[in-house]
């Protein structure tokens, strides 16, 4: 008896939403989360005022790149789902992290530095 492949069903704009959604929700956390543990001496001077200092800043720009690296595996997990034009996206790293909305690779993170994501 021949085995029956069921047919793969593409992404609805619903779940492509709810996915998004999903994505940035777990970023908001996890960057309220990490703010949560700052302390005094995780910030110094500059000629700006108060900024974060290197390490610190590096953490934050590790969540953004985390988020958009569970978010491209998800995406090529669910590569046969995607349409064609999004499956074009996956092949070039670059232009996936564009079509999250991240001009150029770069998060501006709104705390006085960017990120470039890669």
């Amino acid at each position: 008896m021949p085995k029956v492949v069921p047919e793969v069903q593409p992404f609805s704009k619903a779940e492509i939403q709810q996915g998004l959604q999903e994505m940035q929700q777990r970023l908001n956390t996890s960057i309220e989360d990490w703010g949560k543990t700052l302390k005094r001496e995780d910030f110094e001077w500059s000629w700006h005022g108060r900024q974060l200092k290197q390490p610190k800043r590096q953490e934050v720009c590790n969540i953004f790149q985390g988020v958009v690296n569970d978010t491209y595996n998800m995406a090529q997990k669910n590569k046969a789902r995607l349409n064609v034009e999004d499956q074009k996206l996956l092949e070039n790293r670059h232009l996936f992290i564009e079509a999250l909305g991240y001009e150029n690779n770069i998060v501006d993170t709104k705390m006085g530095f960017d990120c470039r994501l890669h």
